[in-house]
């Protein structure tokens, strides 16, 4: 997943430390959602993938002090404990 979240936090270099960095956000996303009852699995589908991106742009800008439930991030957690782990294409216009 290493290689999925880099380029999209726009990191596009690899130091160990650097990227020690940003696993470490990763290994948090991955506790957030558990604790929210959502396994990321080892093989993440889309939709995991985007809310672990999601959830590391949002500690890579925010302080931790007022780091919030997201609305976005709450629902791929809807999405991820239903099972609907797809993203479906938006119909409406």
């Amino acid at each position: 997943m290493l290689g999925k979240v880099k380029p999209r936090l726009g990191i596009f270099y690899s130091t160990p430390e650097k990227d020690a960095e940003v696993q470490g956000m990763i290994d948090a996303a991955k506790l957030y959602f558990k604790g929210a009852g959502w396994n990321i699995p080892a093989s993440p589908d889309a939709l995991a993938v985007e809310a672990v991106i999601l959830y590391c742009k949002m500690a890579q800008s925010t302080d931790p002090s007022v780091l919030v439930n997201h609305p976005v991030l709450l629902s791929y957690i809807a999405q991820g404990r239903a099972g609907n782990a797809q993203i479906q294409p938006d119909d409406s216009g």
